[in-house]
C-alpha cells in the first residue's frame, strides 16, 4: 500500500527578465568566455530545463562535472537530474563523487540520499535533512512519512507527519496521510479528526474532500464510513449554486461519486 504521494540549490547570476531564449543566449556568451566557471553551466542546465531540453540540461551538468579541480555542487545536481529521469545509477554514481568531495554534507545531499535509499536506510536520513533544513516543504514531510510508511516503521511515520503539520497546518496532504497512517492502525478516531479539520478549513472543498475520503475509507475496508462520505459529497455538490455545478472537475467528481455509489 503507499500514500498518494527538489529544492535545488539555486546559483545566483544577476540576469533580466527577459525570456528564457535571451537568458540562454547571455549565459553562453559567458561561458564562451570562461569555460572553466562551473557555475555557469550549471545555471545554464537550470535554465534548459526551465525550456524544457532535458539533453541539453544534461550536456551542462556533465560538462560541469568535467572541470577541475572538481566542483562538489556539479554532481549534486547531476544526481538529483538523473534520479528525476529515473536513471537510478547514474544517480547514485554521481552522488557518491559529490559525497566523497564534501566533509560535511549539506541538507540537500541528505536529501538526495534518502531519496535514493531503501525505505528503511533513507529514514534516519530523511531525519537529518529535516533537522537541519530551515524550512522543511510540505512535500518534504510527505516523502518522508512515504519512506517510513513503506519500511512499515509507524512510529517514525507518525513523527514525520506530526511535525510536518506542526509546520504546515493546512496542508490537505499530511492530513490525509496522517488519517490513512491511522487507519493502518485500525485508530478511527484521529483519522476522523483529520478529514474533519480539512472540512473546516475548506468548505468550498467538500465535493473532492468527501470523496477523497470516502476512497481512504474503502481503502481500509470501512465500508459504512466510505458510504456516508460519499453521501456527504453527493450532498455538497447539490447545494453549490448552478453554475459551479457545471464546472468541469465537479463534473467529474460527480461522475465518480455516482460510480462509487452504484457499487
Amino acid at each position: 500500500m503507499r500514500f498518494l504521494v527538489l529544492a535545488i540549490l539555486q546559483i545566483s547570476v544577476a540576469f533580466g527578465h527577459g525570456d528564457l531564449h535571451e537568458q540562454i543566449t547571455k549565459i553562453s556568451a559567458q561561458i564562451t568566455e570562461t569555460p572553466d566557471n562551473p557555475q555557469l553551466w550549471l545555471t545554464r542546465a537550470d535554465l534548459h530545463q526551465s525550456h524544457r531540453n532535458p539533453k541539453a540540461a544534461r550536456h551542462d551538468l556533465l560538462e560541469a562535472t568535467l572541470i577541475q579541480p572538481p566542483f562538489p555542487l556539479a554532481f549534486l545536481k547531476l544526481a538529483q537530474f538523473e534520479r528525476k529521469r529515473g536513471e537510478f545509477p547514474l544517480a547514485q554514481k554521481a552522488l557518491k563523487k559529490h559525497l566523497s568531495l564534501v566533509a560535511d554534507p549539506t541538507p540537500q545531499a541528505h536529501r538526495e540520499k534518502a531519496l535514493l535509499a531503501a525505505p528503511a536506510k533513507s529514514i534516519i536520513l530523511w531525519q537529518l535533512f529535516l533537522r537541519n533544513t530551515a524550512a522543511p516543504s510540505m512535500q518534504d514531510f510527505a516523502l518522508a512519512a512515504q519512506a517510513a510508511f513503506d519500511a512499515e516503521n509507524q512510529k517514525a511515520t507518525r513523527e514525520f507527519l506530526i511535525s510536518g503539520l506542526n509546520q504546515h497546518p493546512k496542508s490537505i496532504q499530511l492530513h490525509q496521510l496522517y488519517a490513512q497512517t491511522s487507519l493502518v492502525q485500525h485508530d478511527v478516531k484521529p483519522a476522523q479528526k483529520s478529514f474533519n479539520i480539512l472540512k473546516l478549513l475548506y468548505p468550498n472543498l467538500l465535493v473532492k474532500l468527501n470523496y477523497e475520503e470516502s476512497q481512504i475509507w474503502t481503502q481500509h475496508k470501512h465500508p459504512t464510513h466510505a458510504h456516508q462520505a460519499l453521501l456527504a459529497a453527493l450532498k455538497a455538490y447539490h447545494q453549490l449554486p448552478a453554475r459551479l455545478r457545471k464546472n468541469r472537475d465537479l463534473q467529474y467528481f460527480l461522475a465518480k461519486i455516482k460510480a462509487s455509489l452504484q457499487k
